[in-house]
């Protein structure tokens, strides 16, 4: 089956998404933890974004008004850890390192809703993709997953991949088959039911991103189109089983291009 097109997601969305996992699965690993409530999860992750992601504008420190001056419908300005910004992007980031306390739906909520606050005032943010990350150091609450889902929001954590990486790294693993890697046929059958997953949940979410959720009428108008409905537990369960599946497809191909190289 492969890859359908269409479901293929912006460049710029892929490469800050693999910047995020990166970040989560090896890069904070490995940094050091200074004496502040996140132990520097915050800090260290800006800086990271500021050295590696070349043609991007990315927000200051408890920056308040999106990092453009912007204010809110309710008149409350609100702090978006960081955002990110790029030609035809924009990236909303919140980011939590709570040992024991996983991410839930009233983080996911509060977070949505600052954004809609935004929006609601500032229409001509919709003139580019939005794209907004939840990151968590470590896992997620079941709750907190399935609000990312219903929502929009992408969940990044070590071992949760969100869907724009999810096609990617099917489209790496489908370049290595194109290039004569020889696999059993149980693991080729496991690629295409893993790319017919995707495939699908791209299908079913489709509505729930904000760019598709959310259209700029003028400047001082924007309209919401219903989107929900979801079995959003159900949904997680298959990201979290899709997830797996990648992990164990990237193992197999790599012991497949070992077997080749012998």
């Amino acid at each position: 089956m492969g890859i359908r097109s269409e479901n293929i997601p912006l460049d710029s969305v892929k490469d800050f998404l693999l910047h995020c996992y990166r970040y989560v699965s090896h890069d904070w690993q490995h940094s050091e933890r200074i004496l502040i409530p996140d132990q520097g999860f915050e800090r260290r992750f800006r800086e990271l974004c500021i050295a590696h992601l070349q043609h991007w504008t990315i927000s200051q420190e408890r920056e308040m008004s999106l990092g453009q001056g912007l204010f809110t419908a309710s008149g409350v300005l609100h702090e978006i850890d960081i955002v990110a910004q790029y030609t035809n992007l924009h990236v909303f980031v919140e980011l939590k390192n709570r040992s024991g306390l996983p991410p839930d739906k009233n983080d996911v909520i509060v977070f949505f809703a600052k954004l809609l606050d935004y929006l609601a005032f500032n229409p001509d943010l919709l003139l580019k993709e939005i794209c907004p990350v939840l990151i968590s150091s470590t896992t997620f609450e079941y709750s907190g997953l399935a609000a990312c889902i219903g929502l929009g929001i992408h969940p990044v954590a070590p071992q949760l991949r969100p869907l724009p990486i999810l096609f990617h790294n099917a489209i790496c693993l489908n370049a290595e088959i194109e290039g004569g890697l020889i696999l059993d046929a149980k693991i080729e059958e496991m690629y295409e039911d893993f790319c017919a997953q995707i495939n699908l949940l791209s299908t079913i979410l489709n509505e729930t991103w904000i760019s598709s959720r959310c259209g700029r009428l003028s400047e001082t108008k924007l309209v919401i189109q219903a989107a929900g409905g979801l079995d959003t537990q159900a949904l997680a369960s298959d990201l979290r089983q899709v997830n797996a599946d990648c992990s164990r497809l990237i193992h197999e191909f790599r012991e497949a291009k070992k077997r080749l190289m012998k």
